[in-house]
Formats: structure tokens, C-alpha cells, sequence
């Protein structure tokens, strides 16, 4: 090689090696192999050290000295997703990474520690937080099972999805270390919690099933709890302050008799404890720790986080008007979770925010089931990247709709904003206007990608359009036609 060639192939190499770092996230991605898979691992627990009685409640516990636990994990991945699976202490999904982005959705705790010992607020009168979602059952709180094994099997492997089934029998009898408040008892109910990732979805289904063998009616609570972080750097899960807890509910029932700071955030809104959800949905107004509900119930099939620092977020989809009709709301305060020192034992606030997810409208508020039910239903979490509000969610898309007014232009800006789960396949997008009259604003054929929303912007003059109340709606279509998603937001010309 002459000496020309060579200046120009090191050039060439010299541009490579620039360019390769700023691609686009997918081209770095997408050439990872599609196959579906799951395998063994182990994951460490950093905690200060302690001891249990048989009965699990607190033995004794070393504020000078921090241990590591070693816990064997199940590892499913596809082409999207990591997913981390921990059966061995709570039977949980400790870890959802979304590989378009390499970012964690979940929180892990940077370091366990005991706390509430001795003060009745938690069934083993004493809590220490890992993270992840977790089913809790047969209390309230934390329930039973939150510190110990369930059984797990891999109840489907194919080239097509991979389950593992996650279980635990409540045979566990009240004892007198118990507060007096967990009334429950041994209620006999088997969660089966099963964990399901398909070769090209970019979700993770989870199917709760409850059994009741007994021949009598049994009171009890069911919760998923979330402990969420969208768009974390894995390792060093955080909500930033500016994270939104999106939940489509108008309404909230705050605590505030016990935390007055809630009181003085949002405006009142009917009987005691009763307030607006609007200004609760910034991580930042979280002035300290505290509990909020949707109130009366949750609807509408989804609510999720979004982290505005980076706009990726996590949303879950379920059957709550049949399931799981309560959401409580609770985070330690975005300045306490976020100056906290790991280290420093009983210090458990954290810069995170859980979702829970109730059979029941509220901590203490028993459920029910009849001699013999079984309840089952699915809950998908969802990874989305570049949406920064939803106005609808389904298990296909996520969409937001907005209109603007441009007064200096005397027109309006009808925009769509769709991240879809099909991916690699051809849609339709299709905005209009339908009242007195029907308009036909703008359509868009695009491909679902995982790593950014589709956008369709449209303007129209204000005198094109004829005065009135109308619905600004959004059509997503297979390219066959099927509907797969569609949503309207109230639109008012006058």
C-alpha cells in the first residue's frame, strides 16, 4: 500500500470511529440477534446486616455492618427487552432495561435497610425496600410475602414467548409479634404471578391469578406495587424531579391528617381529604412522603411515569374497572428521597415513585372472595420513548393529541403523537374533526419503531372551519384495515 492509500484508509478509519458513537440509537441495537431467551444469573443485595425469627419478624440487626446477599435470578430477553425476574424474595420483576435506549425502568434500591422496626405499620412490624413489581397479598401494606421465596417454574418456552410462574400459598399464621391491625389471618389464597416476554413485543405481561380453596367467603387485599424509574441509567436508578405521574383520574383522596403538607398543594374538591390531581403529578410538588388514591376509582386502563428528562417513561395497561379499581400514590418527597444517604442505617427514603395497583380502593379496605373464586386478569408494562403526555393508552399504542391557537396566524395546530407496540409493521394515522361537520385534517402511513413517537402536525385557519363543538379524534389502523387504537379530545370553535 502506498503511502496516499494509507493516509486515506487511517482518514477513513478516523471518520468511523467518530461517527459510530452518535448513530442513532436503533442502527447500534438492531443488529442484535432476535432470538428470544432466558437463563440463569444471580444479583447482589447490598444491605445492612440482620437477623430474623422464625416468624420473620425482627431478631436483631448490625447498624455498622453492611453484607451482601446473592439471590439467583431468571433472565428473559428478546430483541427490546431485558427482563430480570427474582423469585426468591418476593416474587418480583426486579428489572425491565429497554435495549433501544439501555435505560432501566424499574428502581433498585443502592442499599437495603430495615426500617419502621416496632411500629405497626407493616405485617412483620418492619419493611426494608429491594424494588421492582411485586405482587402483595393477603394484607395490606406490604403484605406477607414481600421478604420471602415463592416457588417459579418456566411454564412456556417456545421460539414464539417464554413464562415463568411465580407462587405462593398463604399458609402463614398470625402471630402475637403481629399488629394488631393485619386482621387477615391465614387466608389459604395462592397468588400465581406469571411473567411472559414474546419474541417481538416490546412489553412484559404479567397475569395475576388468585385461588380460594376454602369453602367460605375470605377477606383479603391484592396489590401490584411498582417501584418506578423510567429512563435510568441501570445501576443508578433515580426520578428526576421533574418525573410526572400520569394518571388519568381528575380527583385524588390525600392523607392529609396525617401529612398536612398534602393539604396545601392542590385545591379542594368536595368532602374531607378530597382534592384536584393536577399539581401532584410533578414529582417536585412532592413536598415529603405521603399517600394519595385515585378517587372515586380508576377507569380508564393505564397510568404510568414519565421521566421529562429524558421523555422516556413506563405505563401499565389492565382491566381496572374490573380488577383493579384502586391506585394509591405514594413517593418519600422528591428533596428526601433525593438527599438521602444510603448508607446511614434506618434512612430508607428514596428518589423514586411507586404505583399501586388494588383490588380494593384503599389500604385497610378488605376485598373479597367467595368460596372457591378464582380472579385472574393481565397487566402489561409498557417502555415509551418521546411522549411527553398521553391522552389514551392501549396494549397497541400510546397516543397524545394537542391543539394550539395560533393568534398571530388566526389558525389552530392539530398534532398526534403515536408510540406504538407494533413494531416493524405499516400503519395508518388518521386525524378529523366530526361534529355539525365533518373535516378531514391529515392521514400518515408509517412504520412502528422503538425508538422514537410518530408525529403528525396539521394547521387549518380558524375560518375554515365552521363554529361549534366538536371531537378532534385520531384513527390508527392496521395496514389491513383492523382499528387498533383511537382516541378524541373535546375541540370548541366559536
Amino acid at each position: 500500500m502506498n503511502h496516499q492509500n494509507q493516509v486515506r484508509c487511517l482518514f477513513w478509519v478516523f471518520i468511523t470511529a467518530l461517527i459510530i458513537p452518535v448513530l442513532i440509537p436503533g442502527m447500534l441495537w438492531s443488529e442484535e440477534s432476535d432470538t428470544l431467551k432466558i437463563y440463569n444469573s444471580t444479583v447482589t443485595f447490598k444491605h445492612f446486616d440482620y437477623a430474623l425469627y422464625a416468624d420473620h419478624t425482627m431478631k436483631s440487626y448490625n447498624p455498622d455492618s453492611i453484607t451482601d446477599t446473592v439471590f439467583p435470578v431468571q433472565v428473559i430477553e428478546n430483541k427490546y427487552l431485558k427482563v430480570t425476574l427474582l423469585p426468591k424474595f418476593g416474587g418480583r420483576i426486579l428489572s425491565i432495561i429497554y435495549k433501544p435506549t439501555g435505560h432501566e425502568q424499574l428502581y433498585q434500591n443502592p442499599m437495603g435497610t430495615p426500617y419502621g422496626i416496632g411500629e405497626g405499620n407493616f405485617y412483620y412490624n418492619w419493611l426494608m425496600v429491594y424494588g421492582g413489581i411485586f405482587p402483595t397479598f393477603p394484607e395490606p401494606e406490604h403484605g406477607k410475602t414481600w421478604c420471602l421465596p415463592w416457588k417459579s417454574r418456566i411454564s412456556v418456552q417456545s421460539k414464539d414467548e417464554i413464562a415463568v410462574e411465580m407462587s405462593f400459598t398463604d399458609n402463614i399464621a398470625r402471630t402475637g409479634a403481629v399488629p394488631g391491625r393485619f386482621t387477615k389471618g391465614k387466608t389459604g389464597i395462592t397468588c400465581v404471578a406469571t411473567v411472559t416476554v414474546y419474541k417481538d413485543k416490546p412489553y412484559v405481561k404479567l397475569r395475576i391469578k388468585l385461588i380460594n380453596p376454602q369453602k367460605k367467603t375470605v377477606n383479603y387485599e391484592y396489590w401490584t406495587c411498582t417501584t418506578l424509574a423510567p429512563g435510568s441509567e441501570p445501576g443508578k436508578t433515580i426520578s428526576p424531579p421533574n418525573s410526572e405521574i400520569v394518571v388519568p383520574v381528575r380527583k385524588v383522596k390525600v392523607k392529609d391528617d396525617w401529612w398536612p403538607w398534602m393539604g396545601t398543594v392542590e385545591k379542594r374538591a368536595g368532602g374531607p381529604h378530597i382534592f384536584n390531581y393536577q399539581k401532584l403529578a410533578l414529582f417536585s410538588n412532592w413536598a415529603d412522603m405521603g399517600i394519595a388514591y385515585a378517587y372515586p376509582d380508576m377507569e380508564k386502563e393505564w397510568w404510568g411515569v414519565i421521566n421529562h428528562r429524558n421523555e422516556e417513561g413506563i405505563f401499565r395497561i389492565a382491566n381496572n374497572r374490573q380488577y383493579t379499581p384502586g391506585v394509591k400514590f405514594w413517593t418519600w418527597g422528591y428533596r428526601q428521597g433525593s438527599s438521602a444517604d444510603p448508607r446511614r442505617f434506618g434512612d430508607a427514603r428514596r428518589p423514586y415513585i411507586e404505583l399501586w395497583a388494588g383490588n380494593s380502593r384503599e389500604f385497610f379496605k378488605n376485598a373479597q372472595m367467595a368460596a372457591g373464586e378464582e380472579k385472574t386478569w393481565d397487566e402489561y408494562y409498557i417502555p415509551t420513548v418521546g411522549l411527553s403526555k398521553v391522552t389514551y393508552a392501549n396494549l397497541n399504542a400510546l397516543v397524545y393529541l394537542d391543539v394550539m391557537k395560533d393568534r398571530a396566524k388566526n389558525q389552530f395546530n392539530f398534532t398526534a403523537k403515536v408510540f406504538t407496540t407494533r413494531l416493524d409493521e405499516m400503519m395508518n394515522l388518521n386525524l378529523k374533526l366530526t361534529g355539525k361537520k365533518n373535516y378531514d385534517l391529515a392521514t400518515k402511513n408509517f412504520v412502528g419503531d422503538p425508538t422514537e413517537t410518530s408525529v403528525l402536525s396539521v394547521s387549518k385557519s380558524a375560518g375554515s372551519i365552521a363554529a361549534g363543538k366538536y371531537s378532534y379524534e385520531m384513527i390508527l389502523q392496521s395496514a389491513t384495515g383492523d382499528i387498533l387504537a383511537k382516541a378524541a379530545i373535546p375541540f370548541e370553535i366559536r
